[in-house]
């Protein structure tokens, strides 16, 4: 299939204007797919413990300068600031998520350690080079050799990158092509042995590439499950426009996943 162009003005057209109660529904449902202790806010398929797991094969020490690219409310950037003492830079194009990402570092008083920019990576300037960077369920909102080596110029060497993230595990056709991509904003679906071509090209070595899809295909099916069974208290938070929205995009993922052709998985890479 067809790569995209990246287009940033509908990916925050997306979040701003079609799914501004994305937050208010994942406090409802999600608890209830991830089990207890494992649903810590945030936006992406992945539990707590997952979360845990990628910032510790980032092997990066307390005090750490990490980028967070698509951190959305910052509710990774706050678990993640608090479980391994990093600084962390969190930008999104998006506005809405990050309003709501102010006033939770205001709550957890985290100001001096969590920095939040609205803009995009490309164009951002930085005043210092990062120690690591990472993205949870963004980065495929992304052409992922541009992203890629953009994360290069922005890490010093040795520095690591590392992203949660789907990947195609088979042959899609027109429809669900465009369900995964066109439908969420994004360029492309990658596979795991495309995502490793990128990243050495781009100049980093792969050093882990775990398969996380017994747990997402498990989650999938779950949120649709449990979505749907709430779809009043949903409706009533939010509206049916964006019940309706939500749950067609869910169910696109599924359906995928379903049939063995979506996966997901944890990737991490050192800065050669």
């Amino acid at each position: 299939m067809k790569t995209e162009n990246e287009d940033f003005t509908a990916v925050a057209q997306l979040y701003d204007e079609e799914m501004p109660g994305n937050n208010l529904v994942h406090d409802l449902i999600y608890p209830e797919v991830y089990g207890q202790g494992e649903y810590i806010g945030q936006f992406s398929d992945n539990s707590a413990a997952e979360l845990r797991l990628m910032g510790s094969s980032m092997k990066l020490p307390p005090g750490s300068a990490v980028l967070d690219i698509g951190c959305g409310t910052a509710a990774v950037a706050s678990f993640l600031a608090g479980e391994f003492g990093w600084r962390i830079t969190g930008i999104d194009v998006a506005g809405s998520p990050l309003e709501k990402a102010g006033a939770r570092i205001a709550a957890t008083g985290q100001q001096e350690t969590i920095r939040l920019v609205h803009g995009n990576v490309y164009e951002q300037e930085f005043d210092e080079p990062f120690d690591g960077a990472y993205g949870t369920g963004a980065f495929c909102h992304f052409d992922a050799a541009r992203l890629f080596a953009r994360c290069r110029e922005l890490l010093r060497p040795g520095g690591s990158l590392a992203f949660l993230e789907r990947v195609r595990m088979g042959e899609l056709d027109e429809r669900e092509w465009h369900s995964l991509t066109t439908a969420w904003a994004c360029p492309s679906v990658y596979s795991t042995g495309e995502y490793t071509e990128l990243l050495t090209d781009a100049g980093f070595a792969v050093t882990e590439c775990l398969d996380l899809t017994e747990t997402f295909r498990d989650w999938q099916d779950r949120s649709v499950t449990v979505r749907h069974r709430l779809r009043d208290q949903i409706v009533a938070l939010t509206s049916e426009e964006y019940f309706e929205t939500s749950t067609r995009l869910a169910d696109y993922e599924n359906a995928v996943t379903k049939a063995g052709k979506l996966g997901y998985a944890l990737v991490v890479a050192s800065a050669r």
